[in-house]
Parts: structure tokens; sequence; C-alpha cells
């Protein structure tokens, strides 16, 4: 029993919703709260009768049908955005937001889209979070326990989050990645506004580090990249959409910059930073479109495993999750 925590290596756009969905599942997880900024990162999942689920705000675990779902209160709340979520999942009773998380306001979002270095220079999403976080600091800015909208499903997560990890299975989901980390990544400004590693994730929602028993990295085989800031081996977008291994933001709709090849020193520098348990292989099919869709780990075709070989030379942690398609259950679990 414990808590399970997941982020993402590099920039995001990793597969955190998915695998927070699956082994929500796998787990039989009772809670999950929702770490990292705020409604700026979007997490998807396929299911597979090609329904699409997209989520800005609540974690994706309450697909197991079972499990509670909280926004930590180091995380920003959207009431607009977490009450739509609410109803169009049907989480009525599921789901809660701790009351001291800082609420992004309409105002909030309407100073980032005038904001020109915002927009122009770093890339943001322009969705209010840097805003909303700059008034938290500065602590003028509401909390969630302060609007009346949200007051029936307020409570104290943290407390929650601790008292269950001692008996029970729950799931802490990150979002970004670690090299958009404020105060860590050598690309500022192109970064979010805090940081998006093991530690900061378990800060935002208030855990005793003692409860959590696993961090899983994601590590996505062709890394990508929204907005401004340096990538890696990045590849020429006609090269990306010719080879048909085109992404978009879930937020923004954007053209997801894309690398060729995972860079060794910067998974390097993660691992270092997060300190994993595991590591998850996400679009695995990116890389060699004959994975797509295998669940069998005697299926796992050679580049791909070279790629984990290399992985786990350089993290000195093991490979247990290969993502392999665009549906929920196209994963491979790799016996330990």
């Amino acid at each position: 029993m414990g808590a399970t925590v997941i982020v993402d290596a590099f920039w995001g756009d990793s597969g955190k919703g998915k695998i927070s969905a699956w082994l929500s599942r796998q787990l039989g997880a009772t809670l999950a709260v929702r770490a990292g900024i705020g409604t700026n990162a979007g997490a998807s999942v396929i299911l597979p009768d090609d329904t699409v689920i997209k989520q800005r705000q609540l974690p994706t675990a309450w697909m197991n049908g079972v499990a509670r779902v909280a926004v930590g209160s180091g995380t920003l709340v959207n009431p607009e955005i977490f009450l739509n979520e609410v109803a169009t999942f049907d989480l009525e009773g599921r789901a809660f937001v701790d009351g001291r998380c800082a609420v992004i306001t309409p105002e909030h979002i309407a100073a980032e889209q005038g904001d020109a270095n915002l927009a122009d220079r770093v890339g943001s999403t322009k969705t209010g979070n840097g805003h909303a976080r700059s008034d938290f600091i500065l602590r003028r800015g509401p909390q969630a326990k302060d609007i009346p909208e949200l007051a029936p499903y307020v409570t104290d997560v943290a407390k929650e989050a601790n008292e269950r990890a001692r008996t029970e299975e729950i799931i802490i989901q990150g979002s970004q990645g670690t090299f958009l980390s404020l105060a860590l990544s050598p690309d500022y400004p192109f970064t979010t506004s805090d940081n998006c590693t093991v530690a900061a994730a378990i800060d935002d929602v208030g855990l005793n580090w003692r409860l959590v028993t696993d961090a899983v990295m994601i590590v996505k085989v062709l890394p990508t990249r929204v907005g401004e800031g340096p990538l890696p081996f990045e590849m020429p977008e006609d090269e990306i959409i010719a080879r048909g291994i085109d992404e978009r933001g879930v937020i923004t709709g954007r053209v997801r910059r894309k690398a060729s090849q995972i860079d060794p020193e910067l998974l390097a520098y993660a691992t270092m930073l997060n300190g994993p348990t595991q590591i998850a292989l996400t679009f695995c099919d990116h890389l060699d479109p004959n994975m797509k869709g295998i669940t069998g780990p005697e299926q796992i075709t050679e580049p791909v495993r070279k790629v984990i070989a290399e992985v786990e030379r350089i993290t000195n942690v093991p490979v247990t999750l290969v993502d392999t398609g665009k549906y929920l259950d196209d994963l491979v679990a790799i016996p330990q």
C-alpha cells in the first residue's frame, strides 16, 4: 500500500493520463490526486470505441470505476473547468478540491491573453495559470474555499491522501514535464510557473514522502515540445507529418515539435532529479510502426528493445511499461 507518483522526464505530452488510468485499474487505486501547475496542461485517453477523454483539471484515474479524484492544494483550480469535468464524467460524489487551492479567475485569463511576453516570447497556453500563481504568491488571490460553487467539493485533500496511502493504493498524477520546471530547467524563461518533478508533485498534494512506494517516470521515445525553447534532435515539421507521427496539443491544438531520439544527458539529469523506481516508455509505435497495438512482451520489436536497453543503461531503472498505440489498453507490462 502507498502512493505511486507519475511524472514526465522531458517536456510533457507523454501519456501521463493514459498511464494514470491504466495503473489505477491495475493497482485498484481508491484515490487519485492531480498535482502540477493547473489547467494549462491537458491529459487524454482513447477508449477502444474511439471515445476520446480529455481532461485539464482532474486526474484520469476515475476510469477504474472506484477511485475518488481530487485536486491537491498546490495545484491551481479553474472552477468552471472543474465543474464541467465533474458533470461530463459523472463524478458527483467522487470529485473533490482542496480548499487551499488558488483559483484561476477570468481576470487572470484575460491578463495572460494580453501579456506579450507570455504569448509571443514564451509560447504560453495563456490559460491564466501564471497570473493566478503570481497573485497567490503575493497573498491576494482567492482560494477554492472562497468560491461558493466549489463549496460542495471542498475538503482537506492532504489529510485524505495521507490517511489512505497508509492502507490503500493512491495515485499522484503530475503534469507537464521535468524540463519545463521553473527553477530546475536550463531553458528559463521557456518554462511553466512551478516545478514538475516527483518532489514537486508530493509537495503539491501535501503527502508525507515516506508514503511514496513508487515513482513512475514517463519517457517518450521521441520527445515532443509545445511552444518555444530548445528541443535537441528536433525533426523538421514536414518530416514529422510525412512519417504520420504528428501530434497536436490537447489545450492549444498546435502541432507538437518532435525529436528524432532521446537525449541521453537530459534523461540522466531527469533521473537524478526524480529518482524513479520504474520507467514507462511511451509512443513506441511512433518509433516503430510494427509495435502498434501489441500487448505481449515477446512481441516487442528489436528497435524498441534497443531503446529499452539504452534507457535502462542510462537510468539504472527498469522499464516496466511500454506504450504501443493510441488506445488505453495498448500497453505492454514487462515482468520484473
